[in-house]
Order: C-alpha cells, then structure tokens, then sequence
C-alpha cells in the first residue's frame, strides 16, 4: 500500500509539469547576479532532494522580487515535496492568475495544479479501504509435489513408490479476496532536509485452492496482517509488519504462520532499491508435521531499474535464508538469486518474466539415505497482464492475468525429493477503492 502512494501516476506527471516551466517570461533577472545565484542554488537543492534549502532560497528570491514567476513555480515544487499542498496551490495560482503568463505555460500549471489538488485529496483522508477479489482457474501438474519415477534407491534395496505418492496432477479453482486499510495521521514530519508521513497498514485476506480430484491437497489461507509505515515522499519508505496466517490443507488444519517482516526501499533516479527481513514462527497441528515446527528468517536486498519513461522494468535480487527446525532433518540453510523483467507492450497491457534460483542444505541427516540432504531448484514464470481501462469496455478497471510457470527441483537423495512442476493459470481481478473517507485532523 505504501507503494500505491509514490507510483508513477501519482507523483511523476507533477515533477515534469514544473520542472518544464521555462521560457523568457519565467526566467529570473539577469541583471541581478545575486539573484541568479540564489536561484541556481534553489535549483541544484531541488535535484539533490534538499527541500528545506530550497524553500529558503526561492523564498529568498521572492522576498527581494515577489514578480519572479520562475520562482514561484519552482517554490510551489518545493511546497509539494513536502506536503505542503495548500501553499503550492496558491503559489501556482498566483502565476496563473497572471495576464502576462504565456499559454502554453497556463496548460503546464493547470496540469500542475490537478495532480496536486489530487495528491492534496489523498493526503487528507484519514482513513481509506481498498478491497480486492482475483478468481481463476489452474492446472497442476503435480499437485502433490511427487517425484516423478516410483523407483528409488535406498542404500543396496532397490524400492517402488506407491502410484499416489508419485506426481499427480489435477485441475483447480482459485480465489483470492481481501481488504487493506490506510491510516494516516496527516501530519507532516520533519526529518533534517526531508518531509516524511506516518502511516499505518492493516490488511486481511483469504486464500483458496479447490482440486477437481486431489482434494486431500486443497490448499486455504487466511492472513491478517498489521503494521506502521514511514513515507520519505521522493526518498525512502519504510515498514513493519506483523502478519498471521492459518494454513489448512485439504480437510484438516495444517498450523499457524506467525511473521515480523520490517523492510526499507531506497528511491533514486529511475529505480530502487529495497531491504527486507522476515522471521515467522511455525506451528504445525497435524502429527505427520511433528518436528517441522520452528523459525524460519530470510533477508534479501533487490535493486530495480525503470527504462523508456516507466515502460520497461528490470530487477535482481539475492535472499539468505535459515530454518531453525525442531527436528534437524527438516531444517535447513541456503540462498536464492532472482531476477525479473516486465514490459508495456499495448496499451493496458505488460509482458513479464521471472526466474528463481536456489540452493539449500539440510542441517540433519536423512534417516533413510544416512546422509544430508541437498536441493537445487530453478523456478522460471512467465505471463502476460491486460487490464480493461478504456470507457467502453465491459470488464472496465477488471485485469486478465494468464501465466506459465515451471519448477525443477533436483535433490542429492536419489530420486525421492527430485521433481519437476508445471503450473498454468488464467486469473481474473479487479481492486476496488471502497467509498468510506474521513479527512484528517
């Protein structure tokens, strides 16, 4: 939801629409060196993300000459990066209010004024829900995550596996639905150069898989997940949440997911960077699972990177992971290397393509085999999203998610642990702004 708030529609259009105010009618006096002076210094603090200098030097410049127009704009900009949205308005206003301002400059400032009035909008409701629902349909080709041969090997036997236990696959229903809430205080807070908002997230939703013949396998979630955040608008972000999930898989109940997941995301130009951690405890109720119970940490760093004004998206990631079992066989260490693309390619609609590749140890040995156990998997997705946004169309606001994805999972456990997983499925979805708005105090 953070995210929701600096995306490209919300943020983008308004720095373009300032920053392109130039012409002879806007420029600040050339006769006056010191002015210029003061002016450029406004400008390079803009582009290095030091609002407050740059207020105090347009204010500077206004306080010497309030007809400077320039620096109004550039001023009203300043205003906005730091929430200040009614004092950019009237900045902004002030200019276009102006007789001697050229056309094409009033068009730039009404855009301008839009985006913030729109952002001023946001800012102060105090409270907002959003609700989501996605339903598809799927096919699994191993549903049960068999091997794929029912021969193996353990020590100089020889051994054949029961037809259930190898790869089964099945075809399935899917629904995912859930609501989020935003909680904002609407107060600005002042970190050194910067201006920042504390939010806080709050989320529940629910997961269900539903086979057409392997219902011993139908998967259902339920998540619940709360948390604060902090907005460094043009910056960075950060969060803390804590998340609960109660897992049951076909008839039965299978546990309790309990996670802390703090995370910070570094701006800069065209990209990102982030930092997450998450620790989650896990309780299992079914005797089969007895001494898989334990703590499961990972951390990860992902930079990503914008090309062609947003239209193309590339990113790469690594993940350490450890799990702490009750029984060492079960736990296990290791890593993860990712990377993703994603790409508009017609209007509404996105390309993408993802790979996974991991490698983990297990801390005990396998009591059949009298030997650690160690896995590699490659993971690799590929899909395409259309989302219906013109006037006309039926399923207008609703978006199509078909995707592919394919899992290899190669043990050193002979043959048992070995496996390979096609997954196809088409999704329909829509997320929904619910009606009920507070404004903020």
């Amino acid at each position: 939801m953070v995210q929701a708030i600096t995306n490209k529609r919300d943020w983008i259009g308004a720095f373009f629409a300032v920053t392109l105010l130039a012409g002879p009618a806007l420029t600040v006096a050339a006769e006056d060196p010191d002015l210029d002076a003061q002016f450029q210094e406004g400008m390079d603090a803009l582009e290095d993300a030091r609002i407050k200098s740059a207020v105090r030097a347009f204010r500077n410049i206004l306080d010497a000459d309030p007809e400077l127009h320039r620096a109004k704009l550039e001023l009203a900009l300043a205003y906005y990066r730091s929430l200040r949205y009614e004092e950019a308005q009237k900045l902004a206003q002030e200019v276009l209010d102006d007789p001697t301002t050229p056309p094409e400059v009033r068009v730039t400032i009404l855009a301008f004024l839009a985006q913030v009035q729109a952002d001023a909008e946001k800012y102060g409701r105090k409270s907002d829900f959003n609700s989501f629902i996605a339903a598809g349909i799927m096919h699994d080709s191993n549903v049960n995550v068999g091997p794929t041969n029912a021969g193996i090997r353990v020590g100089d036997l020889d051994l054949n596996l029961t037809p259930d236990s190898t790869s089964q696959s099945d075809n399935a229903y899917v629904l995912n639905t859930g609501v989020d809430h935003l909680f904002q205080t609407g107060k600005r807070m002042e970190f050194g150069e910067r201006t920042g908002t504390l939010l806080w997230q709050s989320g529940g939703s629910i997961y269900w898989r539903r086979y057409h013949e392997q219902n011993d396998y139908d998967l259902l979630v339920a998540s619940l997940n709360t948390g604060p955040a902090l907005l460094m608008l043009r910056q960075w972000r950060a969060s803390l949440q804590f998340k609960s999930d109660y897992l049951t898989i076909g008839s039965q109940a299978l546990g309790w997911f309990n996670s802390v997941n703090p995370s910070i995301t570094w701006q800069f130009p065209n990209g990102e960077l982030n930092w997450d951690f998450n620790y989650t405890r896990r309780f299992y109720h079914r005797d089969i699972d007895d001494g898989r119970e334990g703590d499961y940490l990972d951390t990860g760093v992902t930079v990503g990177r914008y090309f062609k004004n947003r239209e193309i998206a590339a990113t790469a990631g690594v993940t350490a992971i450890k799990f702490f079992a009750d029984d060492d066989q079960y736990g296990y260490w290791g890593g993860q290397l990712n990377a993703g693309y994603s790409a508009d390619t017609w209007p509404g609609g996105t390309f993408y393509l993802r790979g996974r590749g991991g490698a983990y140890t297990y801390d005990g040995e396998h009591p059949l085999f009298n030997k650690e156990r160690t896995d590699l998997e490659l993971r690799t997705t590929a899909g395409v999203t259309h989302e219906y946004i013109n006037d006309e169309d039926l399923l207008k606001d609703w978006v199509v998610n078909g995707f592919w994805e394919r899992t290899h999972n190669n043990s050193n456990i002979g043959q048992l642990y070995s496996y390979n997983r096609t997954q196809l499925m088409l999704m329909l979805s829509r997320y929904q702004h619910c009606c009920f708005q507070q404004s903020a105090v």
